[in-house]
């Protein structure tokens, strides 16, 4: 095992930390009604090897019974960090375990303070390749609700047993890429700054960012430090890590230069990329990013017109002596 693994990943503390370390969600219940146990297998691996694993299943005294089902598929990974199962059609990543978990139970029934042991068998290929493997086991419980005559609705609740497995004695990878950054006006010129990055190595790692932001004369405002992210990044998936950057008073016009940094956990940085923002008096025009955020400026309020007192006077003069002239033609004419 080479040194980048015990620098980044730490096998070797018990499952609690492990759990902490990878914090994949995996809850001791996920309602009051159904319990698992063994709700994670995190382990090295080496190719051709046979794993077994066991995992409980069970629900309370005073809990109806239920229908339980499982379902093995890929690990995927929304922005946020929560781990996902990606069924078969979705699950296209190279750094799959699906294909290589099975279970002895697909469903099972259980009633009133039960409990159902699974058998969870991952058969390792000899040419599975180096890096890390991942995979999800979905436990399912369909629980109708409604009283006796009544239409039934079915609730679906359950947890999710998170496989990740690393290849033993083989290159782990940690590496990415900044696939965007993004910025948006928030308040008071408060701006909120998104960096998403992908994991491209073979292999899960944490990391952490760095944000500095400069105005128009080149000089640092700020540099604003993201902390660790509290869950790995597996390969090919991404996570947007968000920070925000409120200036200590009104920002002047100008172009505003903002650069983001990715690191890993020993401040080995991964990535960096360059954006930024305008500010016209009140107008936010964001450049380099793929975020276009204007806000109008307020409208200032109509003045009206001054009245030309002398001008309408002389025109009421003139419509008076045509008046008077038409008048006395008239007249005139009359005698």
């Amino acid at each position: 095992m080479n040194k980048s693994f015990h620098r980044h990943v730490s096998w070797i503390l018990p499952a609690a930390a492990i759990v902490l370390a990878l914090l994949i969600a995996v809850p001791a219940s996920a309602n009051p009604g159904l319990n698992v146990s063994g709700a994670i297998l995190v382990t090295d691996t080496s190719p051709g090897e046979t794993l077994t694993h066991k995992v409980t299943v069970s629900i309370g005294d005073s809990d109806p019974a239920t229908d339980i089902t499982v379902q093995v598929g890929g690990m995927g990974q929304s922005l946020d960090g929560a781990y996902e199962l990606l069924e078969a059609p979705a699950d296209t990543s190279g750094y799959s375990a699906r294909q290589f978990v099975t279970i002895d139970k697909e469903s099972f029934h259980l009633e009133p303070g039960m409990s159902q042991d699974l058998t969870v068998t991952v058969r390792i290929p000899q040419d599975v390749g180096a890096g890390g493997r991942y995979a999800v086991i979905s436990i399912m419980n369909t629980r109708p609700t409604g009283t006796t005559g009544e239409e039934g609705v079915t609730t679906l609740t359950g947890i999710n047993v998170p496989i990740a497995l690393t290849i033993k004695d083989t290159q782990l990878t940690h590496q990415g890429k900044i696939t965007a950054l993004a910025t948006e006006a928030t308040g008071e010129q408060a701006i909120s700054i998104f960096t998403t990055f992908q994991n491209t190595g073979n292999h899960h790692f944490k990391v952490k960012g760095e944000v500095t932001v400069s105005n128009p004369k080149g000089e640092v405002l700020a540099t604003i430090s993201t902390p660790l992210a509290p869950s790995s990044i597996i390969p090919t998936m991404s996570r947007q890590l968000q920070t925000t950057y409120t200036p200590e008073g009104v920002l002047a016009d100008g172009i505003y230069t903002v650069k983001s940094r990715v690191m890993l956990e020993d401040g080995t940085v991964l990535d960096e990329k360059e954006g930024g923002f305008e500010i016209k008096g009140s107008n936010f025009e964001i450049k380099g990013s793929n975020v276009s955020i204007t806000t109008p400026p307020t409208t200032p309020p109509t003045t009206p017109a001054a009245i030309n007192w002398p001008i309408i006077g002389g025109a009421i003069a003139a419509v008076i002596i045509v008046g008077l002239l038409i008048f006395f033609l008239v007249r005139r004419r009359a005698y």
